[in-house]
């Protein structure tokens, strides 16, 4: 028997901004400040595992959105992470948000950051996941393999199980069980993210870590509380990096490795995620 989600039927919405239409589907109870999602390379709004949001949308009003020319929002890829994230500002004014909460995976993490340095005033708290601050010296070289996976037009079963989760046996039988909790939504379509669009993004990504734009030289002045996490066998953005970034920032900073687990530990673990991040986003002081 399938297990079905809220994010199963939830509905997409479209608001128009100065920069594109941006696409956005919403979840949870209305009230409180909203938790902004961010997502990673080649991922649109429903490459979230539907069990997370439904962890996290239990407690509060949770918002995923794609940003401009990915996915349901039109428009032109952006190729800098600086320019992801005034795609990102421009939605929040678009559908009328004050302050939120952010949790940003992967590049996700990458636009964040930004947005925490550019922007404080809009947020209130900030998650990272499985990213990096965009320092080349402490960012070990990425695997052949990995590079070339990234690089295909369509990754198969077996290299999202090598990018995503640990390659052990136990690993893999997470991924599969996490894979299976995708691509239920009761509307039957299917986002997708165009070559030219996630080679823009290659792009972005590419110079972000050879320290061109990255937040690496300015986390002294982060000043919005930050929670950074990894997953301690991640083999597309290394855990090392958020030990880093936590001890450069400025501000308040707490890091938490997730033990056996790989880029996508939050759906690996969605549980201990989810209580991590909403304890961290609901504190007030």
């Amino acid at each position: 028997m399938t297990t079905t989600y809220r994010a199963d039927s939830a509905q997409l919405h479209k608001v128009p901004g100065q920069l594109a239409t941006y696409g956005y589907r919403e979840f949870g109870p209305h009230g409180d400040i909203p938790i902004v999602l961010l997502q990673r390379f080649r991922g649109t709004v429903d490459d979230w595992d539907p069990k997370l949001l439904e962890l996290l949308s239990d407690e509060r009003r949770v918002i995923a959105v794609d940003n401009v020319g990915v996915g349901s929002t039109d428009g032109v890829a952006p190729s800098s992470i600086a320019d992801m994230a005034e795609g990102i500002v421009d939605f929040l004014a678009a559908r009328g948000l004050g302050t939120v909460d952010l949790i940003g995976w992967s590049m996700g993490g990458f636009v964040a950051q930004l947005l925490g340095l550019d922007h404080p005033e809009l947020f209130r708290r900030i998650v990272i996941a499985g990213s990096g601050p965009g320092e080349a010296s402490i960012r070990p070289e990425e695997s052949a393999r990995s590079q070339q996976i990234r690089a295909k037009s369509e990754p198969d079963v077996d290299d999202i199980l090598y990018l995503f989760f640990p390659d052990t046996e136990d690993g893999r039988a997470q991924g599969l069980e996490t894979l299976g909790r995708f691509f239920h939504h009761e509307s039957g379509e299917t986002l997708t993210v165009s070559e030219e669009s996630w080679q823009r993004q290659g792009q972005a990504i590419a110079d972000w870590n050879n320290g061109h734009g990255s937040a690496w030289d300015r986390l002294a002045t982060f000043t919005v509380p930050l929670l950074v996490t990894a997953g301690a066998f991640d083999v597309m953005e290394d855990a090392a990096q958020a030990f880093e970034t936590s001890r450069r920032v400025g501000g308040e900073s707490t890091t938490a490795i997730f033990s056996n687990s790989g880029h996508a530990f939050l759906f690996q673990y969605p549980e201990r995620f989810s209580r991590l991040a909403l304890g961290f986003l609901t504190q007030t002081t």
